[in-house]
């Protein structure tokens, strides 16, 4: 018996292992597969034959592929570093932020260079040297051992600074003695060149009519032998620095004079003169 003849059958599309999108998002092309035209509502009959589609297993995947994990952690690195502030070491906005910085510090530097030069140059300066010009003693040829001798001093001062001036006030005192002996005290007069950085003071000492020593009495009588004397001075020294005056200052000059003789005017054989700010 004749077998009856079928139709052929059409061909069976197969099911799709993943979209197109997917394919493209994973990277993972598949081949094309015709589709069949749509007319009307209708399948259009394919060509005689039967196509069959190949999808690798190793082409299809379950989770995404490394590559894009490793995109992803490196765009989660960048907006982490964006949100860093602009001063990070690997930002190439750090050099403002460098240049404020040195400017700050460059402006501290100066500010306690200021403070030091000030300290030195103003607060600390150095003592004027002084020295013993001349002196002269009154009453000294009716001197006994309980006369009233007063003496006068002629000092000169010597400013070693460049920058501060000195203004000598009213109010300092000296005293006179011999080897530990007091003679006579004073007050320091007013200089000679007025209070700014003045050269020439005058200092009157006055005795107290007590008993004078030995060497006193002799060198009072015309001996010319060697007298050891001393004298202390103390005068308040005002600091200026151009029309700037600061805290006046304690200065105290300490002379150690030999004389020979007492006489009007007396010969100074040698003096060493040394003087300090008191703290």
């Amino acid at each position: 018996m004749a077998e009856r003849a079928l139709p052929p059958p059409y061909p069976v599309a197969p099911e799709p292992a993943a979209s197109s999108s997917s394919a493209a998002a994973f990277g993972s092309p598949l081949d094309p597969v015709a589709a069949p035209a749509v007319r009307a509502g209708h399948l259009k009959p394919p060509p005689g034959g039967t196509y069959v589609v190949h999808v690798q297993k190793d082409q299809v995947y379950r989770v995404p592929p490394p590559e894009n994990a490793y995109l992803a952690e490196r765009y989660r690195a960048e907006r982490a570093s964006a949100g860093k502030s602009s001063c990070a070491p690997s930002s190439s906005s750090c050099s403002p932020c460098l240049l404020r910085a040195l400017g700050a510090a460059a402006a501290v530097a100066l500010l306690l260079a200021a403070i030091v030069a000030l300290t030195i140059v103003v607060l600390r300066p150095d003592a004027p040297s002084f020295a013993v010009d001349r002196f002269s003693v009154r009453n000294a040829s009716s001197a006994q051992r309980s006369a009233r001798v007063d003496y006068d001093f002629f000092l000169t001062a010597v400013n070693p600074n460049n920058v501060t001036a000195l203004w000598y006030r009213r109010g300092g005192s000296a005293r006179l003695r011999h080897r530990g002996t007091a003679l006579a005290e004073g007050h320091v007069g007013r200089a000679e060149d007025g209070g700014e950085d003045a050269t020439d003071f005058k200092v009157l000492l006055r005795g107290g009519g007590q008993h004078l020593p030995k060497a006193v009495e002799k060198g009072l009588a015309g001996n010319k032998g060697a007298v050891a004397l001393h004298l202390a001075v103390e005068i308040p020294v005002q600091v200026h620095v151009g029309a700037l005056g600061f805290a006046t200052r304690r200065l105290a000059v300490s002379c150690e004079i030999s004389a020979a003789g007492l006489r009007k005017d007396v010969h100074i054989s040698s003096q060493n003169c040394k003087s300090r700010f008191g703290d």
